[in-house]
């Protein structure tokens, strides 16, 4: 996202030229790109591997534009080519088919191009023009939503009619259904514990301090909520241990972790993306292994209800979040299938639940899936291909 209005107007100004001469120019039908202001994750790496595994690349040119080309020199497949962010203009004006997420490409596509834009959530919190109305978002053909409830919400979202939200799963859900495993990468072994649980808290303070989405009282000594000093997470370890259970705590990739010291213990480990990025890790193969999932407002719950496993939601700072940054829902609670963790004590009542098997929310959490997710089959890169008609 481009930071601050003067850099913004400029930045729209310069892609409202780029977007008429886009319009002058003959387009590829054998051309894909793939715009990534950063590297090549997510719903678009989801993406991007299934058109390489199903031959797409054979008869078609696949382009990707990313931060640092040079890292993919690994990848050798036919007709593919990584380049850099600075060198996308062209690409963009003579593809037929782009796809990218959670960004801000700015050039319209033509009428005889087909632009997909698949964000990066069911979104759970506000975003886009429920933030800051004065913006333009709709710079894309079709934007995905995962259910017909979110339909509206994307629209209003984006400033985009509903008939350009079409409804199909994040690519990426696709790797909730595969059957590799991706803990032989992180040296763990699974089976030596009882149970196996993530941790994903969304950022409260983003990594530039740009965005604040809560109180200053919520910036604790151990950059977590809940447990807010270094030696509450000490001891939630040693209980971990005595009960043989592993937590992995996945921070947020916009996560500030300049200010806190995020060190792994023994029943507790700390992933970031850089580094199952090293690892080269699909981090939802690696989430569909774990046995529960705690997390917040992070949407990632929406996903983690394909799989039918218990979860819950520390909600601490619940009333100070929707103050500062606000929900698509007004009662989110409603829609958060999971118990509910505002101090330390919850926290060790659900992880005595799940190792005991005990799991009241069951069948709220069907309710809930049957309403944000409309496809629960591991086929959402099928679909996105077959609905542009590659």
């Amino acid at each position: 996202m481009i930071q601050g209005k003067s850099k913004r107007r400029c930045y729209f100004f310069i892609c409202g030229i780029l977007s008429l001469i886009n319009k002058l120019i003959l387009k590829n039908k054998h051309l894909i790109f793939f715009f990534s202001t950063t590297n090549l994750y997510d719903n678009s790496e989801a993406l991007f591997q299934y058109l390489i595994k199903n031959g797409y690349n054979e008869q078609n040119r696949i382009v990707v534009a990313v931060k640092h080309p040079e890292i993919y020199n690994k990848f050798q497949f036919k007709n593919v080519k990584f380049i850099s962010v600075f060198h996308s203009i062209p690409y963009i004006f003579r593809a037929k088919y782009i796809f990218y997420h959670n960004e801000m490409l700015a050039i319209m596509p033509t009428k005889k191009q087909i632009s997909i834009d698949f964000w990066h959530a069911t979104t759970f919190k506000k975003i886009n023009k429920m933030i800051d109305p004065d913006y333009r978002y709709d710079f894309f053909t079709y934007i995905t939503a995962t259910s017909e409830l979110y339909r509206p919400i994307f629209a209003e979202s984006f400033g985009c009619s509903e008939d350009r939200v079409i409804i199909n799963g994040h690519p990426r859900n696709d790797y909730l259904f595969m059957k590799e495993s991706e803990f032989p990468k992180l040296n763990i072994d699974p089976t030596a514990y009882k149970k196996v649980l993530m941790w994903m808290p969304t950022y409260r303070f983003s990594f530039n301090e740009v965005q604040r989405d809560t109180d200053w009282s919520f910036l604790t000594e151990s950059g977590l909520p809940i447990f807010k000093t270094n030696a509450e997470v000490d001891r939630l370890n040693d209980y971990l241990k005595a009960e043989n259970a592993l937590l992995l705590i996945k921070l947020h990739p916009a996560q500030n972790t300049e200010r806190f010291h995020y060190e792994s213990r023994s029943n507790i480990v700390f992933l970031t993306n850089p580094q199952l990025d090293d690892l080269d890790i699909h981090f939802y193969s690696l989430l569909k292994d774990t046995d529960a999932l705690i997390t917040d407002y992070s949407s990632v719950f929406f996903d983690y209800l394909l799989l039918h496993k218990p979860m819950a939601f520390t909600v601490d700072d619940l009333e100070s979040y929707q103050k500062n940054r606000g929900f698509v829902f007004s009662d989110p609670q409603a829609y958060m299938p999971g118990e509910k963790i505002r101090e330390p004590q919850d926290f060790y009542t659900f992880l005595s639940h799940c190792f005991s098997g005990v799991d009241p929310y069951e069948e709220q959490r069907k309710i809930i899936n049957d309403k944000v997710n409309y496809y629960k089959d591991g086929r959402n890169c099928e679909r996105i291909v077959r609905f542009v008609g590659l």
